[in-house]
C-alpha cells in the first residue's frame, strides 16, 4: 500500500508556538498524528524580536509533534501572523495566442493578475482567485477547452513586510524548519473551524490571538475581507499585571479562571504580591473593570473593520470565534447583545487520529494550515508545493 502524504504545519505565534504533523487521508482531510504547544517569548503581533528565543521554541514544539507521530519531517507549511498583514485586489487582462484556454493560461493571468498589486517592500503571501471572464462572460467555471479570445481574472493578494517575512523564514531556519509555504493566520484560523456551508451563507470569523485579531468575511463560498486589529488576549494580560500589580503568570491566572465581560460580581482572589513575601487581596470588581475597558476597545477596532462592509443582512452563519482570547468567559453573550448576531466559539472538526488533543480553539490556525497545507507532502521541495498549490487554485473553477 502506498504511503499517504504527511503534513507538518508551524504556527508562530504571540504566546506559543503550535506544531502539526498529519497524514492526508483518502478523504482528502487530515489525520492528526501529532500535536504540541510551546509556549514562546521574543515574538509581538507577528514580529520577530529575540531570535534565539524564538528559535528554540519552534524547535521544541516541532520536535515533539514529530517525536509524537514517530517522523522527522522539517520542511513545514507555515502561518504568517500580524498587523503587517494587507489584502489588496489585483486584476489582469490577457490575450489567448492559442485561440483555446489551457491550464497555464489560468496560471499565467493569476500571476500577472498578482503582480499588478506588487510593492517593492511586500512579499506576496498568498494569491486567491474571486472571479473569472473569458471574451468578456462571467461565471465560467470550467473554461479549458474552451475556445476564446481573452482571459480576465479577479485575485486577492494578501501581502506582508518583506523585512517581517525575511525574519520569520530566518528564525525557521534556525530551528531546522524550511518554509515551503505561507498561510495568512486569520484565513488559516478559519479554515481550521470553518464549514463550506457557514462559507457560502455568510460568516464573520474573529481570531483572537495573544497579539493581534485577524478578521476574516466569508459570502457566497469565497473570502470577501480580510483585516487585522492590533490587539489580542495578551493586552488584557498586561492590564491586568500592571493594574492589580502582580506579575504577568499570575496576572494570565487571573484572566482565565476569574475574569469575565459583562458580570458584576462581589468578592475578592488571594495572590501573591510582586515580592513573593506576601498575600495580595484583590476585589473581583476590580479585575472586571480593568477587563471590560480593554474589551471595549477591542470591540470598537472590530467594529471599524466591520462597518467597511456592506451588509445587505446579517451574517447568515453569524460570528466564530477562535483562537485563546476567545475563551474568555462571557465574551460570546457580550457580543451577541451588542451586535445582534449569534456568537460561537470555534474548534476544529473532520479530523481523524489524536483529534481531540487539537479540539480546542487555540489551535485552529495550526489545523488551518495543515488543511491548506495538505494538497502536498511536507517533505515535497518548494517547485512541487507550488505546481500543486496553483493546481489547487485552478480546480476553485472545476
Amino acid at each position: 500500500m502506498a504511503k499517504r502524504p504527511l503534513i507538518l504545519a508551524v504556527d508562530v505565534g504571540t504566546t506559543k508556538v503550535s506544531a502539526l504533523v498529519g497524514e492526508v487521508r483518502t478523504d482528502g482531510d487530515l489525520t492528526v498524528l501529532g500535536i504540541a504547544a510551546t509556549p514562546v517569548v521574543g515574538m509581538r503581533r507577528g514580529l520577530v524580536f529575540e531570535m534565539e528565543r524564538v528559535a528554540l521554541a519552534i524547535r521544541d514544539a516541532v520536535n515533539r509533534a514529530n517525536s509524537m507521530a514517530g517522523t522527522d519531517l522539517s520542511h513545514a507549511a507555515v502561518a504568517v501572523n500580524g498587523d503587517h498583514l494587507a489584502m489588496t485586489a489585483g486584476q489582469a487582462r490577457m490575450s489567448l495566442k492559442t485561440g483555446t484556454v489551457r491550464q497555464e493560461d489560468l496560471a499565467q493571468v493569476m500571476r500577472r493578475a498578482a503582480q499588478s498589486r506588487q510593492d517593492p517592500d511586500r512579499e506576496v503571501v498568498e494569491v486567491l482567485p474571486h472571479g473569472l471572464a473569458v471574451d468578456g462572460f462571467r461565471g465560467v467555471s470550467d473554461p479549458v477547452g474552451m475556445i476564446a479570445r481573452e482571459l480576465e481574472m479577479d485575485v486577492w493578494v494578501v501581502s506582508g513586510l518583506t523585512t517581517v517575512l525575511r525574519n520569520l523564514r530566518r528564525v525557521l531556519t534556525m530551528a531546522g524548519v524550511t518554509p515551503v509555504v505561507w498561510v495568512p493566520a486569520p484565513r488559516a484560523s478559519a479554515d481550521g473551524v470553518l464549514s463550506l456551508e457557514e462559507k457560502k451563507v455568510g460568516v464573520v470569523h474573529l481570531d483572537i490571538g495573544g497579539g493581534t485579531t485577524g478578521i476574516t468575511l466569508y459570502r457566497g463560498g469565497q473570502l470577501e475581507y480580510l483585516g487585522i486589529v492590533p490587539l489580542g488576549g495578551e493586552s488584557i494580560t498586561s492590564d491586568l499585571s500592571v493594574g492589580l500589580g502582580v506579575v504577568s503568570t499570575q496576572a494570565e491566572r487571573l484572566k482565565l479562571e476569574y475574569a469575565a465581560v459583562g458580570a458584576e460580581r462581589e468578592g475578592t482572589v488571594e495572590v501573591r504580591a510582586v515580592s513573593g513575601q506576601s498575600v495580595k487581596v484583590i476585589p473581583v470588581k476590580e479585575l472586571e473593570e480593568i477587563v471590560a475597558a480593554r474589551v471595549e476597545e477591542w470591540t470598537q477596532f472590530v467594529e471599524q473593520h466591520l462597518a467597511r462592509l456592506e451588509w445587505p443582512k446579517a451574517p447568515g452563519a453569524g460570528v466564530v470565534m477562535t483562537g485563546g482570547g476567545s475563551l474568555l468567559k462571557g465574551l460570546p453573550s457580550y457580543l451577541e447583545q451588542r451586535w445582534g448576531w449569534p456568537v460561537r466559539l470555534g474548534v476544529p472538526g473532520g479530523l481523524g487520529g489524536l483529534s481531540d488533543l487539537s479540539r480546542s480553539p487555540g489551535y485552529a490556525v495550526v489545523v488551518g494550515v495543515a488543511r491548506n497545507g495538505r494538497q502536498a507532502g511536507a517533505e515535497a521541495p518548494r517547485e512541487s508545493w507550488l505546481r500543486q498549490l496553483i493546481q489547487f487554485w485552478l480546480n476553485l473553477w472545476n
